[in-house]
């Protein structure tokens, strides 16, 4: 993975927060969206561009244990960070 500079708002903690607390705004509204697309236990998801994991980890969620998410960033940082949440949060299948 690459760290690019042409992510406007870069790859620091604070955007990584702002991130966060974006996500957490509209997290109703992101299930939503992935249970309409069919999203359910049991399927192996791919989030492209996963960030700091918000969308992966609430895919783990709704595809429960016997499933998986597999998120991809080019952002080397920003994939730590989502590791670190998981991690944190004891999410096992992402």
């Amino acid at each position: 993975m690459i760290e690019s500079s042409s992510y406007p708002l870069g790859y620091t903690e604070d955007e990584a927060r702002r991130l966060v607390e974006q996500a957490a705004l509209i997290e109703d509204l992101t299930e939503d969206v992935l249970r309409r697309a069919g999203i359910e236990a049991g399927m192996h998801v791919l989030d492209l561009g996963c960030g700091v994991g918000d969308v992966s980890l609430l895919a783990a969620r709704l595809v429960g244990a016997a499933g998986a998410v597999s998120g991809i960033d080019r952002s080397a940082s920003s994939v730590e960070v989502a590791r670190a949440r998981a991690a944190s949060l004891g999410v096992r299948n992402v």
